[in-house]
Order: structure tokens, then C-alpha cells, then sequence
């Protein structure tokens, strides 16, 4: 599939998400507008990033590459677990904790780590499934029990004495696997029938608007019900399922000029690094919410470029090591 620059778009809104989420935690910001705005509208940045990352990878696993990319995404996942090393191993007091926090996936890594087994999951049906319309309903019947599952189960820990550990109902099995699913099978659809069928853009943006108020109302439900807190109960699965859906379809109505695409690759160092700067922010004392969410958009961006022309840099001067070398070593130079 060819990258399309609303899709790069909406990536980068979903880490803008992510990095306000992560300041107004990090920060305690809290107060009746972000727990209105955090509840009813950036909630679903994370289940939306699985939608999009399930769009993503249909093409990967219609080119038969889902092997290389659960080895490059295990890979990366493993190296970053590394770079936070510092952060999060502190106090893990043996190697089986250790081990137990790597499947899960530990901070905000656990994206990762859930996305590695939604998409083993994915593979597993559709290996298993050999007809294309079985796997269509396998896929889909699954997403939706397993969605319906989590929600439960979040319903559990929240509503009755049951302490449930947050990763029990927030993992690949019952967040990613039914977004990544919808994203996925979202894509078959468009490949095997065009884009025709989907609503005009105006419709669908429209139909956005009418779908947030609802989660907006959702959210002041929540807040009267239960007062201002970071926990918060269950979603109701199908007005987030339709919200990250609408989202996805009204952001492919767009056409987005070609100098958006970068904006793809800015949104994974966004998601990469951000949590290191607010780190950082937060230990300079810098803690107000702008300040916070302008060092966590911006920190990520300059230290990509820093690095990317430190890495310029280095290959130009091994480039240049090695033509000197070849120069010295021909016959030429040594007359």
C-alpha cells in the first residue's frame, strides 16, 4: 500500500495525544476540562495508534513480510526496553519480575509489546483460517468478544472489590487485537473494493462530531457518577470502536499534500522519546502543562535531528577514511 499522507497526519495527532495524556499523568494536572478532554477525546489515541497500525501491516502481510516485521518490532522493542533500563528495572526485585514486566511491556513500551501479540495473533487466524470471508468473520467475531472481554473485565476492577492489575485488561489481547483487527480488515476492504463505498468527507467529519460529543457526555456522566480521578470506568466498547473507525475513514477522505509523510516518522520519536523528556522536564522542575507538552513534542524532533546528523556525519567521515585508503592502496598513488 502506498503511504498516504493522512494516514502520516494522523499518526502525528495520535502522539500529540499521547505526550498531553503523559504530561497531564506525569504532571497531575488535574482538572474538570482535561479530565472532559482526556476522558471523552485523547483516550483514544492508544486503541486508534492499534487501528492504524493494523491498517499498516495488511499490506505487510499480504507481501508475506509478517516474520521480518515481528523481528524488527521485537527487536526495537527490546532496545528500547534497554534505553529505559534506568527508569523502570529500578526496584524489580528478580530476573522473573524482570521477565514478567518485558511481556507486558513496561511503562509506555507496553504499546509494543501488546502490538507484537495482536499481530501474532492476526497471523495465527489468518494461518489457521484458510478461506478469505472465514477469516473476515473469525477476525471480526473475535475482535469484538475479546473488546467486550476487556471491557468487562476493566468493569470488574473498577466497580467491585476485585483489584485486578491494570495489565489484566490493558495488554494485546483486549485493547490492540480488536483495533488492530478493525484497522486491518478496514484495508482488505479497500483493497478488494476500492474507497467508493465510505462516506464523503464532509459526512464522516460530521458523523465525528456527533461521535465525540457523545464520548464528551460519556466522560461528564463519568465525572458526576464518580468524581475527578485519574481511574475512570470502562468505555463503552461500541461508541469507541465507531469513534476510532470514523476517525480513521474521515482522515483517508482527506488529501493531504505529500510534504505531510515526514510527519509519520516524527510521530515514532515522538512516541519513543517524549517520555525521557518529561523525565527530564520534571526533574528540572519544569511541570506547567505547556511546558510540558512543548518539551515533549519538541525534545523528541531536536534530538532526532541531532542524531540524524551525527549518524550523516559519521558515515561521511568513514566514507572518506575508506576512499582515502583505496586511494593510497592503488597502484597510482604508490608510483
Amino acid at each position: 500500500m502506498t503511504r498516504l499522507p493522512s494516514i502520516d497526519a494522523l499518526k502525528f495527532l495520535l502522539a500529540l495525544g499521547v505526550v498531553w495524556a503523559h504530561s497531564v499523568l506525569m504532571g497531575q494536572h488535574y482538572s474538570t476540562t482535561n479530565y472532559l478532554v482526556g476522558q471523552g477525546l485523547v483516550r483514544a489515541t492508544v486503541p486508534t495508534f492499534a487501528l492504524v497500525s493494523g491498517f499498516l501491516f495488511h499490506a505487510t502481510g499480504r507481501r508475506g513480510r509478517t516474520m521480518p516485521w515481528l523481528m524488527i518490532m521485537t527487536g526495537a522493542y527490546l532496545v528500547w526496553c534497554l534505553i529505559y533500563a534506568p527508569v523502570w528495572l529500578v526496584g524489580e526485585p528478580d530476573v522473573l519480575h524482570v521477565l514478567g514486566r518485558l511481556v507486558v511491556g513496561p511503562l509506555h513500551l507496553w504499546y509494543m509489546a501488546a502490538l507484537i501479540l495482536a499481530v501474532l495473533m492476526i497471523a495465527a487466524v489468518l494461518r489457521l483460517v484458510p478461506d478469505p470471508l472465514a477469516q473476515r468473520r473469525w477476525l471480526l467475531g473475535s475482535a469484538l468478544g475479546l473488546a467486550l472481554t476487556g471491557a468487562t473485565l476493566q468493569g470488574i476492577d473498577f466497580f467491585t472489590p476485585v483489584d485486578l492489575s491494570l495489565n489484566v485488561y490493558r495488554n494485546g489481547i483486549f485493547v490492540e487485537y480488536p483495533y488492530a483487527v478493525l484497522g486491518f480488515l478496514l484495508a482488505g476492504k479497500i483493497e478488494r473494493e476500492g474507497s467508493d463505498w465510505m462516506p464523503g468527507a464532509l459526512p464522516l467529519w460530521l458523523m465525528l462530531g456527533f461521535l465525540a460529543a457523545l464520548r464528551l457526555g460519556e466522560a461528564w456522566l463519568s465525572l458526576r457518577a464518580f468524581g475527578l480521578s485519574p481511574a475512570a470506568p470502562p468505555e463503552f466498547p461500541p461508541l469507541a470502536m465507531a469513534f476510532s473507525v470514523t476517525l480513521m475513514m474521515a482522515m483517508l477522505r482527506l488529501d493531504l499534500p505529500g510534504w505531510l509523510r515526514p510527519l509519520g516518522k516524527l510521530s515514532m520519536a515522538i512516541y519513543f522519546l517524549h517520555y525521557l523528556v518529561l523525565l527530564g522536564a520534571l526533574s528540572l522542575g519544569l511541570t506547567s502543562l505547556g511546558t510540558m507538552m512543548a518539551l515533549g513534542v519538541a525534545g523528541p524532533i531536536l534530538l532526532t535531528r541531532l542524531g540524524s546528523a551525527i549518524w550523516r556525519e559519521v558515515k561521511r567521515h568513514v566514507r572518506q577514511r575508506q576512499e582515502t585508503g583505496e586511494a593510497w592502496a592503488s597502484p597510482d598513488w604508490r608510483r
